[in-house]
């Protein structure tokens, strides 16, 4: 990051330290010595977590490092930039690969790879996080008896733990493990643990690709958590509330990821190696389809599986991951699968910030949902104070080995350029107190003005569009209520518009509705995003006249933009296209 938000942030808490540890010292003076000297320490101990725990923060939020997403058919490598909970695509490069059948064999070209691809778009930082395939990881949530961190940590070091609660292939010793407590039962007495562990010779060859790249290998990760991970760029708050589902599918890596409040649930699809081939081409529909009838099969014995075991609710959307050139029409053939479920490409750039030049690049690439692990992955950063330990979820996943080695050393690095910040950050505070005592009322004055004719401004154009959006809506309205005098099914078709229309929001644009005079309606509609497409979808889906609703197309509306066009099919059940029984569902509205 920039020097001066360093200074910034650095200066405002040490400000806002010292007039809190003031504040403290002043008061203590009222009581004894004996006081004062058992204050005195009470106020040094949170002192010094105070500073431990700003540290500690703002490392998370200033420790860059670069994503790289290794397959035997590309290597891809991001750096990601966060500014105001917006999230900025700072760098973005690959390089395509001759088909490797053995990554081991093949490290001296991969690590040459990665190193031309750093180079080309000059990333400004070493530090690099990297994903582990999932068929190379292990991925349990283990229940178990509760116990606190200090029980735990013994346990596992005499490696008595793991070897009674898991049944690992090969010996514990050959292992890199990371674990981390997810949830706690006080009332049972248990707890659930997340357990990741992987052969360390899986993940020193990776290691070695990196280093002999010339770059420094600070986070392991497992590649189904960096999908999950690209949800960092989206506004979470705006997805559903059902768990979150994940497929990737291709030449490569098979399985489905089914998340809810950060507990994950990890399956493995057997796909035979000449689907796989099948997938890493361009493919007709009818040669996709036998391919997508086994996905299906194994995809729905999972979702009820894991529905069953964890009494959740119902799976409302799929988010499909593939480096297949045939993405988009096996998205197609999934939703007439699951008439249930929406099916979306995921493209982790459409929420983003994306400049020129790397958008250029983008547009060669039809199939922007390859580039969601190595977005994933660019999100993380090293936790070189623990600050993660105070947040439960799988963005935490490190299965480096010598990961406390990498947190000391970039300590040691970050705690010398602390103090010349905070010699900095002190001169600027008392340059700015001194500034701050010449301002007059006046300049004060004369700013809000500034500020209030701008807000004022904004007030105004905002009422304006208000304004227009009612007229529209009340056209509309007004519309629909000339076509309630109509009989039988005309009658459902006011009051399917109604509900559409209702449900739509602001961020849903309706641009065409069509009805094949029996049961089908076609929407046609525009929408600010694909989190606002899934949102409508879901309100109409539980308007009780519907049989189903199911999203037939999404796509970007004009190249540049990330306003979605879509087309929605319902249909409508066939006991309200009588006047009687649909008076009877509306309450004779």
């Amino acid at each position: 990051m920039a020097k001066s938000n360093f200074n910034t942030g650095i200066g405002a808490k040490m400000k806002n330290l010292f007039s809190s540890a003031n504040l403290k010292l002043s008061s203590s003076k009222k009581s004894s010595f004996s006081s004062n000297s058992s204050t005195s320490s009470g106020i040094v101990a949170k002192l010094s977590n105070s500073i431990i725990s700003m540290l500690s923060e703002y490392s998370v939020q200033q420790e860059e490092v670069v994503g790289i997403d290794i397959t035997p058919n590309s290597i891809k490598l991001a750096q990601l930039a966060k500014k105001d909970e917006k999230w900025i695509v700072e760098k973005l490069s690959y390089r395509k690969l001759d088909r490797v059948e053995d990554i081991k064999n093949s490290a001296a070209k991969i690590s040459e790879e990665i190193e031309i691809a750093y180079k080309a778009s000059k990333f400004s930082t070493s530090n690099a996080a990297v994903s582990l395939p999932v068929s190379s990881s292990i991925v349990k949530v283990i229940t178990m008896p509760l116990m606190t961190e200090i029980e735990m940590k013994k346990a596992i070091e005499y490696d008595s733990l793991w070897e009674n609660l898991t049944q690992l292939p090969d010996a514990l010793e050959e292992y890199s493990i990371f674990h981390q407590t997810i949830r706690k039962d006080s009332a049972q007495n248990l707890m659930d643990v997340l357990f990741v562990a992987s052969k360390l010779t899986d993940v020193n060859q990776y290691i070695d690709i990196v280093k002999n790249a010339k770059m420094i290998p600070v986070v392991m990760d497992v590649r189904c958590f960096a999908l999950r991970n690209a949800f960092e760029t989206k506004n979470m708050s705006e997805m559903t509330k059902a768990p979150l589902a994940i497929l990737e599918m291709g030449m490569y890596e098979n399985y489905l990821l089914i998340l809810k409040d950060e507990v994950p649930f990890v399956s493995d699809i057997f796909v035979s190696a000449k689907d796989k081939e099948l997938l890493g081409s361009e493919q007709t529909d009818d040669s996709l389809q036998p391919i997508i009838d086994r996905f299906t099969m194994q995809i729905k014995q999972n979702v009820d599986s894991y529905v069953s075991r964890f009494k959740s609710e119902k799976i409302e959307n799929l988010f499909l991951v593939s480096n297949s050139p045939s993405v988009y029409q096996i998205a197609d053939i999934f939703t007439k699968k699951f008439k249930n479920m929406t099916v979306v490409v995921l493209d982790p750039f459409n929420a983003m910030s994306v400049p020129d030049q790397i958008s250029e690049k983008l547009v060669a690439e039809s199939n922007n949902s390859s580039f969601t692990a190595v977005v994933g992955l660019a999100t993380r950063k090293l936790d070189i104070f623990g600050y993660y330990q105070k947040v439960t979820g799988v963005n935490n996943i490190n299965l480096l080995p010598n990961r406390e080695n990498v947190r000391k050393s970039q300590r040691t690095k970050l705690f010398s350029g602390f103090i010349l910040a905070s010699i900095i950050g002190i001169l600027i505070i008392v340059s700015l107190a001194i500034g701050i005592s010449f301002f007059s009322k006046s300049s004060e004055n004369s700013q809000n003005l500034i500020n209030y004719s701008q807000i004022e401004t904004q007030l105004d154009g905002l009422q304006l569009k208000m304004m227009k959006l009612k007229n529209e809506n009340k056209n509309i309205i007004e519309g629909l209520r000339l076509s309630e005098t109509a009989t039988t099914n005309q009658d459902t078709a006011a009051k399917v518009l109604i509900e559409l229309a209702g449900n739509a929001g602001l961020n849903i644009a309706l641009t065409k509705i069509s009805f094949d005079g029996n049961i089908t309606y076609f929407i046609e509609g525009e929408a600010l995003s694909d989190s606002d497409v899934i949102n409508y979808l879901s309100k109409i889906r539980e308007i009780d006249i519907f049989d189903s609703v199911i999203l037939e197309k999404s796509f970007i509306a004009v190249e540049g933009s990330n306003i979605k066009s879509f087309l929605i099919k319902i249909e409508v059940k066939y006991e309200f296209m009588s006047r009687k029984n649909l008076e009877s569902a509306i309450g004779g509205d």
